[in-house]
């Protein structure tokens, strides 16, 4: 079966047919907190089939050297490891030029529409060598240097973050992002990590970028009892008002599937086309607020 990228030319150039008419810079949202296990990689890739399958084209930035979400969208790379390493993320933002990462797109391996609509840079294990040249003049811009053009024909941009407060990495996707996306089971400690990733938007800012905004949490794992309501509370007052969805994504077993498989959540029966129109509901939401923050700034 042919890939997307057997001939780059004519892929990127029916993306840009798709936008024709658009001069905007697709949003880009890196989904963010620094606590592990709380479903940033699941809440990326749930988002990308979503926004695929509302016929937007998406681009997903894997910015985590675990490689979780490369792995979810089944990219496409090579076997032997010092191959996969050049054809990822890690060879090109050592000395990224303009555009650098349109070498190392990959399509989604699901097939179909999928395969069509969303398209990954992925990570390896090298992304943590970054670190050791984050001392160089604009080292936390390498990301959004590498992206440079690569996005207009794109809908959206997600950018999968490390669980991690202070790492380059994290520098480099914040840098190269305009919102952060919360991902935030309704659990202390969770929630105190979201607050945490607030507190370093607030301080580190100027530093990164200035025009960085939260643009909402969405709640993992919830249950409908009093502490886990108190806590979305707690996490509205982190968000802003209006900035904790509405939608509450809550335990399932069709939520294992989709990371354990690496298939979208609408193969797992009824319970994933259930937890599909759920997510759906998470992209409109998640796009109308982006609306409404831009009008308001």
């Amino acid at each position: 079966m042919s890939s997307p990228l057997d001939d780059p030319s004519r892929y990127f150039a029916a993306l840009a047919q798709h936008r024709r008419d658009k001069t905007d810079v697709p949003p880009h949202i890196a989904v963010a907190n620094h606590k592990g296990g709380i479903g940033k990689s699941f809440l990326t890739q749930a988002l990308a089939v979503a926004a695929a399958e509302t016929g937007h084209y998406v681009l997903v930035v894997d910015m985590d050297a675990q490689g979780n979400i490369t792995r979810r969208l089944r990219a496409q790379l090579p076997s032997a490891p010092e191959q996969r390493a050049a054809a990822s993320l890690a060879a090109v933002l050592p000395n990224p030029g303009r555009g650098d990462a349109a070498r190392i797109l990959t399509p989604c391996g699901y097939g179909g529409i999928h395969t069509e609509r969303i398209m990954v840079a992925p990570a390896d294990l090298d992304l943590e060598l970054l670190a050791l040249t984050a001392g160089q003049p604009a080292a936390e811009r390498r990301l959004l240097r590498a992206l440079t053009g690569v996005v207009m024909p794109f809908d959206l941009v997600l950018i999968d973050c490390p669980p991690s407060l202070l790492s380059h990495q994290i520098d480099l996707a914040w840098t190269a992002s305009d919102y952060v996306l919360m991902p935030c089971e309704a659990e202390y400690d969770a929630v105190q990590s979201a607050r945490r990733i607030q507190e370093r938007i607030e301080r580190d800012s100027h530093k990164l970028n200035e025009d960085l905004k939260i643009v909402g949490i969405i709640a993992n794992r919830f249950r409908n009892l009093t502490v886990h309501k108190e806590r979305a509370e707690e996490m509205e007052k982190i968000s802003g008002p209006g900035g904790v969805c509405p939608v509450k994504i809550p335990e399932s077993a069709a939520l294992k599937f989709m990371s354990e498989n690496a298939r979208p959540i609408a193969e797992n029966g009824s319970q994933g086309r259930d937890m599909a129109a759920l997510f759906r509901d998470v992209y409109t939401w998640t796009r109308t607020r982006i609306s409404e923050l831009e009008k308001a700034s």
